[in-house]
């Protein structure tokens, strides 16, 4: 399992993407088949979530999944607060804790 940081502004979308590697191998991550899950919380409560299973998450090639929250979805964010970001995937074999790491949510500025 991996810790990340992100960073993301008031006035935009957040947009990511993820390369993952298989720690064996070190080759792109199969993500044949695999759902994956994103969750964004503070003290208990989500705040927003994306997943494979309903397109939110993409996997725009074999080892990298991507997503965006758009502006008016990160209203539900306040620009006071450090969000705790988890991923996980699920395939044939079970459930991994893919990574977690934190959102560190600022205002952008740019708008004013």
């Amino acid at each position: 399992m991996y810790e990340l940081q992100f960073f993301a502004t008031d006035d935009a979308d957040w947009a990511q993407r993820v390369d993952l590697t298989d720690d064996r191998t070190n080759l792109p991550l199969d993500t044949t088949d695999v759902l994956f899950e994103l969750e964004v919380s503070c003290r208990g409560s989500t705040y927003l979530s994306a997943t494979t299973a309903d397109n939110s998450i993409e996997i725009p090639e074999a080892g990298t999944i991507q997503w965006r929250f758009t502006k008016e979805q990160m209203r539900s964010l306040d620009i006071r607060n450090t969000y705790k970001v988890g991923c996980r995937m699920t395939n044939g074999t079970g459930t991994t804790q893919l990574f977690t790491g934190s959102l560190v949510f600022v205002g952008g500025g740019f708008g004013a």
